[in-house]
């Protein structure tokens, strides 16, 4: 489950191609997997399913994320949506699976063209709702807000993008959290007119005082299927016990 990285990364890929499009409203859907031992012996799988719509008015869009999450492990690893995986001292050591709504997240960007339209800066302020199970350890139980920054630039055939910003994370009597920045940092070119490809490295300061930072590396491929969809591929490689080992992913957008 993603979600604030991988994406922020893709998403300033298509801003970048579909800057000049009129286009108000978006939907898009996806299924990201992932699989890790984290700080456990035993593995844990996630399923995270994001049910999105935005709409743009100005220099404004706003964005809503109604997701589904399964959670199959022993029960140290807890769903964070904005903030990704949390990992929990172990209590039970037996495989569970418990799955549901996940958080609900919504999103209000400003954007900001620069150069001739070749930069791009976007102003971003989250929200995420605590509409996840804290007893199936789907979520924290608790709201959280993200304020970043998006500087996306293009070069003839290549995109240069980075992102910094800082997580407020919600009190919890069940967890211990702690809110701390994030950055990214990453590059994709076009392999065609209707096709790019890219990678981008996320470090996100850990969640919880029982969790390592979380570091990993994520390659995608994005396609341009028609002027209404498109279509996004990528695989995350992971270098922290605060991260999954590996993920898959794929995610479809569509403008009426």
């Amino acid at each position: 489950m993603r979600k604030s990285i991988t994406v922020i990364g893709l998403c300033a890929v298509l801003a970048m191609t579909t800057a000049a499009q009129a286009a108000q409203y978006q939907w898009s859907s996806g299924v990201d997997f992932s699989s890790g031992n984290f700080t456990d012996d035993q593995k844990t799988e996630i399923l995270y399913i994001p049910f999105s719509g935005q709409v743009s008015f100005g220099d404004f869009t706003a964005k809503a994320t109604v997701p589904y999450i399964r959670i199959k492990g022993p029960g140290t690893v807890v769903g964070g949506g904005l903030i990704g995986p949390i990992t929990r001292g172990n209590t039970a050591n037996i495989i569970t699976t418990e799955d549901g709504l996940g958080d609900i997240t919504a999103a209000l960007t400003y954007t900001k063209f620069l150069q001739d339209n070749t930069l791009f800066v976007d102003f971003i302020g989250k929200i995420k709702l605590p509409t996840a199970s804290a007893e199936k350890n789907l979520g924290t139980g608790q709201t959280d807000l993200t304020a970043q920054i998006d500087v996306s630039k293009r070069l003839d055939t290549v995109n240069l993008f980075v992102t910094g910003g800082y997580r407020f994370l919600g009190s919890s009597d069940i967890f211990e959290l702690q809110s701390g920045g994030f950055a990214s940092v990453g590059l994709s070119f076009d392999l065609s007119k209707k096709a790019s490809a890219g990678l981008i490295y996320d470090y996100r300061e850990a969640s919880s005082l029982t969790a390592q930072a979380p570091s990993e590396l994520t390659g995608f491929i994005s396609w341009k299927v028609s002027q209404k969809i498109r279509l996004q591929t990528y695989g995350v490689l992971g270098f922290s016990n605060g991260s999954p080992d590996t993920g898959l992913g794929v995610q479809i957008s569509f403008r009426p």
